[in-house]
């Protein structure tokens, strides 16, 4: 699939093309519906495509015509060689990393969520007696802010 160090990097660069292809996918879906607006661009030109079955449009044939060229141009992107190179280097230093196991992970993710709520109930409490204390300061009574 790549002309620059085949076989080299491979996942990196694969993830990276699909990657593109989906945000490409998402954009020119977007813009056959933003096209469907001019009476010009729903015009049918064949009732149902085989296999799909939506009609064709002057609009859905842009949309594809983008998404081919975005296609193209990324997978040329990916074979400049500073670029390929880069993604091969960054497959390889992945390989060196020692990932933690599941047990590792879920007593870290725990650790995360126990942090995060401690932080949220100080925050709200903080947020609730500040309320209070300059409420009363302002306005001179004691109230629940309303």
């Amino acid at each position: 699939m790549f002309k620059h160090r085949p076989g080299e990097g491979v996942y990196a660069r694969g993830v990276a093309f699909w990657a593109f292809a989906g945000f490409a996918f998402l954009y020119a879906r977007r813009l056959v519906l933003w096209l469907e607006r001019y009476d010009s661009m729903r015009k049918v030109l064949l009732d149902e495509i085989p296999l799909v079955g939506v009609p064709l449009t002057p609009g859905l044939l842009i949309g594809i015509g983008i998404f081919v060229g975005v296609l193209i141009a990324v997978w040329r992107l990916l074979n400049v060689p500073r670029i390929g190179d880069l993604l091969i280097d960054t497959e390889l230093e992945m390989k060196k990393v020692t990932w933690p196991s599941f047990d590792e992970s879920r007593k870290a993710s725990f650790v995360v969520i126990f942090c995060v709520v401690v932080m949220v109930a100080f925050l709200s409490v903080s947020d609730w007696g500040l309320e209070r204390v300059f409420f009363s300061l302002v306005y001179g009574v004691e109230g629940n802010g309303h």
